[in-house]
Order: C-alpha cells, then sequence, then structure tokens
C-alpha cells in the first residue's frame, strides 16, 4: 500500500489486482475466485458515475481505499471468511485507512454498483463451457485449472477491465486447448467441437480474437504451475 496521493496509471490497478489475489491466497479456506469478483466489482465501480469513483480514478489513496472496499464486500459475499475491520485496517492497509474510511467506502462502493454483487465472473463460465466438452476427467481438471489461471492473469491488464466473462472464458479455454493440443488428440478435437456448442461466441469474434492475443504471452507461464 502506497501512502503518497500520486496520478493514477493503469500500473496501479496490476498492482492491486496482483495484491488481492496475494490476500486471498492468505485467507484459509477462501477461493481465489472470490478475487476475481472484488476486481470485477472494482472495474465496474470505477466505470460508474459515482463522484467517488471519479475520484480513485484521479488519487491513487483514494484508487488504493476503493480496491480494499470491494475485496471486503467480496469476502463478506462470497466466502465465510470473518471480515473485521479493524484487521483490514491495521494489518492489510497498514494503518493506511481507518475503519470509518474502508466503512463508508464499502457503502459508496454498494450504491454505485446499485447492490448488484451477484454477476458471473469467468469461472463461472469456464467451468459450464467444459462441461460441453467431450473431456477425460483428468483433461478436464487440467484445463480447468490452466483456463482459470490463464483468465485471472489476463484480468490484471487494463484493456482486460470490462472484457465480458464469458468471451474471457471462451478465449482462456481455447488458448489452454492450443496449448494442450500437442499433447493431446482429444483437446485437439475439442477445439473443433468448442466452436458449435457455445452459440454467438467463437474464435472469429472480434472480442474473442483481440483477447486471445493478449492471452498468448502468458500460456506457457500459466501452465507452468501445472505442469
Amino acid at each position: 500500500m502506497n501512502s503518497a496521493s500520486t496520478k493514477v496509471h493503469s500500473s496501479d490497478r496490476k498492482e492491486l489486482c496482483n495484491w488481492g489475489y496475494h490476500i486471498i491466497a492468505a485467507c484459509s479456506g477462501v477461493d481465489r475466485s472470490t478475487a476475481v469478483v472484488a476486481i470485477s466489482y472494482f472495474d465496474r465501480f470505477l466505470s460508474t458515475s459515482s463522484p467517488f469513483a471519479k475520484c480513485a480514478l484521479n488519487d491513487t489513496c483514494k484508487l488504493q481505499l476503493a480496491f480494499v472496499a470491494c475485496l471486503v464486500i467480496a469476502l463478506k459475499v462470497h466466502s465465510v471468511f470473518d471480515v473485521k475491520l479493524n484487521f483490514v485496517s491495521s494489518v492489510l492497509c497498514d494503518g493506511l485507512y481507518d475503519t470509518r474510511e474502508i466503512g463508508l467506502m464499502e457503502i459508496e462502493v454498494l450504491k454505485a454498483l446499485e447492490w448488484r454483487l451477484n454477476g458471473p465472473i469467468p469461472h463461472d463460465f469456464i467451468d459450464k463451457f467444459l462441461h460441453l466438452l467431450p473431456l477425460e476427467p483428468i483433461h478436464f481438471k487440467c484445463l480447468s485449472f490452466i483456463s482459470k489461471a490463464l483468465s485471472e492473469k489476463a484480468h490484471t491488464m487494463y484493456p482486460m477491465a470490462l472484457a465480458a466473462p464469458s468471451a474471457l472464458a471462451f478465449a482462456s479455454i481455447f488458448c489452454s486447448l492450443q496449448y494442450m493440443s500437442s499433447a493431446s488428440p482429444l483437446t485437439n478435437l475439442s477445439i473443433l467441437h468448442i466452436a458449435d456448442v457455445i452459440p454467438g461466441l467463437n474464435i472469429s469474434n472480434r472480442q474473442v480474437r483481440v483477447i486471445c492475443r493478449r492471452m498468448v504471452p502468458l500460456i506457457q507461464e500459466v501452465s507452468c504451475n501445472y505442469f
């Protein structure tokens, strides 16, 4: 956490996203998808007309506070983790924000999002899409891990901030299938199959193509964590 108020850059968002993944990984029993939910809240909040969101886009301290609030909300809604604002303030934020500031920002985020907190994330679509493919259990497990890790990595990239979750999921699976196709004829067949089973989403879709191009450099790094 940076205590200095400075102009916001796209790299600030990436650092906050990675910090969120790190925090969630340290929370026992909390799925990494909770961090993805928090990032989704954060991006949606910043795209609203809320004066607090506009302020956060011009001040790194306010930007960090908004992300902390989104992370707290995600933990409260999508996990059983007992969130104590005193702990968030003193430990996670190292005293940079007090409990009142965090609580008030939570309210502002909730108001800006109109309490719409259960929208799908790429992970939800990945699981649904993979069940449509003719995969052996071992391939399903591998593809699920790599595709989700790839979508998480891509989610930290500024151009992906408001990409459709379904398009991110499709692109993640497609890139993962392409990477695995050299090792398995079955996954190679699945590349052809996936183009027919998901209406409106295929590699000719412009948004999917753009996402795939950005994901290609990430696939090697992500797959190394599995194999």
